[in-house]
C-alpha cells in the first residue's frame, strides 16, 4: 500500500506549528488567521481578511479577491472553525472514512493544519488494516483526495510552471521532518503528473538527497510506464546510499516477480565484485525463491569475469606455460670416410600445450563474493549450502522443496 510505503519510507514526526508549515510549503501565513466569509450571492472565501474601507481583501491559495462588505452575511473566525471542526469529530468516530471526511472539511474551512492532521490518522488506520489494499474504497477516497492538494502544497506560481520544475519543487518538499501525510500527497501528485517518468528518473538518479530521490522511486513504481520497474530493480544495486538501495527493496518487494528475479541475474555475472555482492544481498532482501537457483548456478562461477585492477595495463602480468615436448630424429648426417660412413641424427623436439597470460584477479574478492552468496542462499532457504560452491548443486537438489530451474537469457 502506497501509504503504508511513505510511513516506512518517510518516518512521521511531531506535526509542525502552523507557521512553520506554511514557511516551508511557501505559502504566505495568510491560512493561519483564517476567516470564513458567507456571500448574498452563495459564495464562500476562506482566507486572511483584511478590511480597506468599505470593502473585505480575503487572501487566498489562488490569491487575493476583493468583495464590498455589504455582500458579506456573516464571518466565521479561526477558533469558531476549529470549534465547529472538533463537534464534527465528537460525533465522527475513530476510523480510517471518518478521518478522511474530517480532512475535507478542515480543507473547506481553510485550516491547513488540520487537514494533515486527520489525514494522518487516516493513513495510520489504513496501514494497520492488514486486509486493505489499493482497491479498499477508503483508500481511493484518500488518494483522490490527496491529488487535490496541491495548492496546499506549492504556490501558484510554481502550480503554473514547467513540469521538470514543478517535479523537482514536489521533491523538494519531502524534508527530514515530515508529516506522513505530506509525503503521501506528494508522492500522488507525482504519480499523477503526465509525462512526469523521465524527470522521476533523473531525480531518482542525480539528486543528491536520499529522501528526494526515495519519493522519486515510489512514485515511479506506481506510475505503471514500461521500465519503471526495472529502474527501481537496478536502484537496489547500483545506488550509492545503503538507504536509497534498501528503500528501493521496499518499494520493490510487493510487485516482484520471477522474471523481474531473473532480470537481476546479470548483476552476478557483473565485472565488478561490488556488483555482485550487492546484487546477493537485493535477492536475498526480495525474498523470492527464484533467486536461489541463480545464486546456487552463479557460486562455482565467483571468480570468472572480473575486472582486473588497473585495467589500464598498469598490474604485473606474466605467462604460464603447460607444455608437453617429445623428442624425435628429424633427419640424419652421412658422414663418410674410407671404407666407411657413420649416420649422424639431427634431433629435434615437439611441443605441445597452452601458454597463458595471467595476473591475479583479486583473491579476497572471490572469497567476499563466494560469502555474499552463501549468505544470500542461507536468508533465501534458512539453510547453509557450505563452503564450497560446487557442491551447492548437490545441496539444493535435497532442499525441501527446491524452486525449478530457471532461465537467465537475455530480456
Amino acid at each position: 500500500m502506497a501509504f503504508c510505503m511513505a510511513s516506512q519510507v518517510l518516518r512521521p514526526s511531531r506535526l509542525l506549528t502552523a507557521c512553520s508549515v506554511a514557511l516551508i510549503l511557501g505559502m504566505p501565513v495568510a491560512a493561519q488567521d483564517v476567516t470564513r466569509l458567507f456571500l448574498k450571492d452563495g459564495r464562500v472565501l476562506v482566507g486572511k481578511v483584511t478590511s480597506k474601507g468599505d470593502n473585505y481583501e480575503v487572501t487566498t491559495l489562488d490569491g487575493s479577491v476583493t468583495v464590498a462588505m455589504r455582500d458579506v452575511t456573516r464571518t466565521h473566525k479561526r477558533a469558531k472553525l476549529l470549534e465547529l471542526l472538533r463537534a464534527k469529530a465528537k460525533t465522527s468516530g475513530d476510523s480510517a472514512f471518518a478521518h478522511l471526511n474530517l480532512a475535507k472539511v478542515a480543507r473547506e474551512y481553510g485550516l491547513t493544519t488540520e487537514v494533515w492532521r486527520h489525514l494522518d490518522k487516516a493513513i495510520k488506520h489504513l496501514s494497520e488494516q492488514t486486509a486493505s489494499n489499493a482497491s479498499c474504497p477508503v483508500q481511493k477516497r484518500l488518494r483522490d483526495f490527496l491529488a487535490q492538494l496541491e495548492p496546499e502544497l506549492l504556490p501558484r506560481t510554481l502550480r503554473q510552471a514547467p513540469l521538470e520544475k514543478r517535479v523537482k519543487q514536489l521533491l523538494r518538499l519531502v524534508p527530514k521532518n515530515v508529516i506522513v501525510s505530506r509525503a503521501a500527497a506528494i508522492e500522488e501528485l507525482l504519480v499523477r503528473e503526465p509525462g512526469a517518468d523521465q524527470y522521476l528518473r533523473q531525480q531518482g538518479r542525480r539528486n543528491s538527497n536520499e529522501r528526494q530521490r526515495i519519493a522519486a522511486l515510489a512514485a515511479l513504481q506506481r506510475r505503471k510506464v514500461a521500465g519503471n520497474d526495472r529502474f527501481v530493480l537496478r536502484t537496489t544495486v547500483f545506488d550509492r546510499s545503503n538507504r536509497v538501495r534498501e528503500a528501493a527493496i521496499n518499494i520493490s518487494k510487493p510487485t516482484i516477480e520471477a522474471s523481474d528475479i531473473v532480470y537481476m541475474a546479470g548483476g552476478l555475472a557483473n565485472k565488478h565484485a561490488k556488483v555482485r555482492v550487492r546484487t546477493a544481498e537485493a535477492l536475498a532482501d526480495l525474498g523470492h525463491r527464484e533467486a536461489v537457483n541463480l545464486l546456487v548456478k552463479a557460486g562455482p562461477h565467483a571468480a570468472t569475469g572480473l575486472a582486473v585492477a588497473g585495467g589500464d595495463g598498469s598490474k604485473t602480468r606474466a605467462h604460464v606455460a603447460f607444455l608437453n615436448q617429445q623428442a624425435y630424429i628429424r633427419d640424419f648426417d652421412v658422414e663418410v670416410a674410407q671404407a666407411a660412413f657413420i649416420a649422424d641424427p639431427k634431433v629435434d623436439v615437439l611441443h605441445s600445450g597452452s601458454v597463458l597470460d595471467v595476473t591475479v584477479a583479486g583473491v579476497y574478492e572471490v572469497r567476499t563474493i563466494i560469502k555474499s552468496y552463501r549468505k544470500a542462499l542461507k536468508q533465501l532457504t534458512n539453510k547453509d549450502p557450505g563452503k564450497d560452491p560446487r557442491l551447492w548443486g548437490e545441496w539444493l537438489a535435497k532442499l525441501p522443496l527446491a524452486p525449478k530451474p530457471v532461465e537467465t537469457g537475455k530480456r
